[in-house]
């Protein structure tokens, strides 16, 4: 006797290769992010006429943060549903001082649903 599938044939597959890539392009995206932004806070890169590029890494993140929280909806894909937590840090960096401690604490807070999600993905 051969194994039975949890699936009906034709059904679409339990993971989405569209959904992984989301999800790890979120992931790199949010490590550029917060690489560029400990380089400027440790002083390694002066930003006087690049700030824009901190703050287009952050429209790129929460960009494919959304779309890749997104992916259980239309894929059967799970691993995403980690990057939901993220959307809560994400939404209330852009409203800390950048000069205060709260703005590094908060970037990090979604550290772990990035982690989960990559992690969870394999």
């Amino acid at each position: 006797m051969g194994r039975k599938s949890a699936w009906r044939n034709g059904s679409p597959p339990t993971g989405s290769r569209t959904a992984r890539l989301l999800v790890t392009a979120a992931g790199l995206a949010y490590v550029a992010n917060c690489a560029w932004g400990t380089a400027v806070a440790v002083r390694l890169i002066r930003t006087k006429k690049l700030r824009v590029v901190h703050h287009g890494l952050f429209v790129v993140t929460a960009t494919l943060t959304g779309v890749a929280a997104t992916t259980p909806v239309w894929t059967r894909d799970r691993s995403a549903l980690f990057l939901l937590p993220a959307l809560v840090p994400l939404a209330v960096a852009p409203r800390t001082n950048p000069r205060s401690g709260a703005h590094w604490r908060v970037a990090v807070a979604a550290a772990p649903s990035y982690l989960g999600a990559v992690l969870f993905r394999r």
